[in-house]
C-alpha cells in the first residue's frame, strides 16, 4: 500500500473514531464510512462486518450462514440462553441478535415516546354524598416498567455492538498509526543512506533500482537475480570503503585475505577500524561478529538463490536486511 493510501486510511479511521465518540453523525453513516475504510484496506472481514451491519445478516432455512455466524461474534451479537431439552434438562443455547443498529435506535426512540404517553391519568375524586365510594382507575405502572425494561435491554445491545465496531476501527487506526511511525523512521534512514551512497558509491543506487524492478516481477528467477544484486551492491560498497589489496593483512596474529573476492573481510576490516568512534559503539557495541553474521546470512541467501528457488517473501527479507546493513555500515562514516 502506497503512502497516499495509508494517509487516507489513517485520516478516515481517525474521523470514524471521532464520529463514534462524539455521536456526531447517525450510526448508519458511520457504518458506511467504516465499510469504505475496509474496502480501501482490502480488509475482507471488515468488509463483511460492516456490510452485514448496514444491510443485515444473511440467513436461510438452516439459519445463519457460516460467515454471518462468525461475523456476528466479532460484532458482539452472539449470546447464550438457558433452555430445556426434551428430557427437561437445562442447557445453554447460543443465538445471535440480528436486529440492526438503526432498528435498535428506532425502537428505543419509539419506546421513549410510548413511555411519555403512559402516565397515569389525572383523577378528581369528589362527591356530595359522604357515603358514596369512588374507585380510583388502575394506573399504568406495569406498562411503564415493561417499557423501561425494553429500553434498557435495547440500549444494552446497542452499546455492546457499537463498542465492538468502535474497537474494530480502533485496532485499524492503531496499526496504521504504528505503521506510519515506522515508515517515517525508515524514510529518514533511507534518505540519509541514499545521499551517502549516491556520493560515495553511485553504482549501488543503480543496482538497487534494478533490485526493485526484479521484485515487481512474478518470476522466481527475477527474485533470485534481485538477491544476487544485493551481493554485487555489497561488493561495490566494499570496493569504495576498503579497496582490495593483493597482500593479506595480519589481525591478531592471523593472516586475512582482502582481495577482490573477499568483500566480507574488507567490510569487516573497515568496521573494525571505526571501533574508536561513538557511532561504532552505538551500532556495533562490543560484538563485531554481529555484523559479520549479518553479512554471512546475506551471502548464504545468494547461494540459496543460486541452487534453489526463493520465495518472494524470502527475497524481500534478504533485500531489506541488505539495505539495513548498508545503512548501519554507512552510519560509521563521520
Amino acid at each position: 500500500m502506497n503512502s497516499a493510501r495509508i494517509k487516507e486510511c489513517t485520516e478516515l479511521s481517525s474521523e470514524i473514531l471521532k464520529n463514534f465518540e462524539l455521536s456526531e453523525v447517525p450510526v448508519s453513516n458511520i457504518i458506511l464510512k467504516s465499510l469504505r475504510l475496509c474496502r480501501l484496506l482490502g480488509d475482507e472481514d471488515g468488509i463483511l462486518l460492516f456490510t452485514y451491519e448496514s444491510s443485515g445478516y444473511p440467513s436461510g432455512a438452516n439459519g445463519m450462514s457460516a460467515d454471518s455466524w462468525r461475523i456476528a461474534k466479532m460484532a458482539g451479537r452472539r449470546y447464550f440462553s438457558k433452555e430445556k431439552d426434551k428430557n427437561g434438562k437445562e442447557k445453554n443455547v447460543e443465538y445471535a441478535k440480528t436486529q440492526l443498529i438503526a432498528e435498535l435506535e428506532e425502537f428505543i426512540e419509539s419506546q421513549k415516546i410510548s413511555l411519555s404517553s403512559s402516565n397515569d391519568p389525572n383523577v378528581s375524586i369528589s362527591s356530595a354524598n359522604p357515603s358514596q365510594f369512588v374507585h380510583t382507575p388502575q394506573g399504568n405502572a406495569s406498562v411503564r416498567r415493561s417499557i423501561v425494561l425494553s429500553i434498557t435491554e435495547s440500549q444494552k445491545w446497542l452499546q455492546k455492538i457499537k463498542g465492538c465496531l468502535y474497537n474494530y476501527i480502533l485496532q485499524i487506526y492503531n496499526k496504521l498509526s504504528y505503521g506510519n511511525i515506522i515508515e517515517d523512521t525508515f524514510t529518514k534512514s533511507r534518505l540519509m543512506t541514499n545521499d551517502k551512497l549516491a556520493t560515495m558509491c553511485p553504482q549501488a543506487i543503480n543496482k538497487f533500482v534494478s533490485v526493485y524492478e526484479n521484485m515487481d516481477s512474478d518470476n522466481s528467477e527475477d527474485w533470485a537475480n534481485a538477491v544476487h544484486s544485493c551481493r554485487r551492491i555489497l561488493v561495490d560498497l566494499a570496493d569504495s570503503l576498503y579497496p582490495p589489496q593483493d597482500e593479506p593483512i595480519v589481525v591478531e596474529g592471523k593472516k586475512i585475505k582482502i582481495g577482490k573476492d573477499q568483500y566480507i573481510n574488507r567490510l569487516m576490516q573497515f568496521i573494525s577500524e571505526k571501533s574508536s568512534s561513538k557511532t561504532y559503539k552505538d551500532i556495533v557495541g562490543s560484538d563485531l561478529s554481529f555484523i559479520g553474521n549479518r553479512l554471512d546470512a546475506i551471502n548464504d541467501a545468494v547461494c540459496k538463490g543460486t541452487h534453489s528457488n526463493l520465495t518472494k517473501d524470502e527475497a524481500s527479507r534478504y533485500i531489506l536486511h541488505t539495505y539495513l546493513l548498508i545503512s548501519d555500515i554507512i552510519a560509521l562514516i563521520e
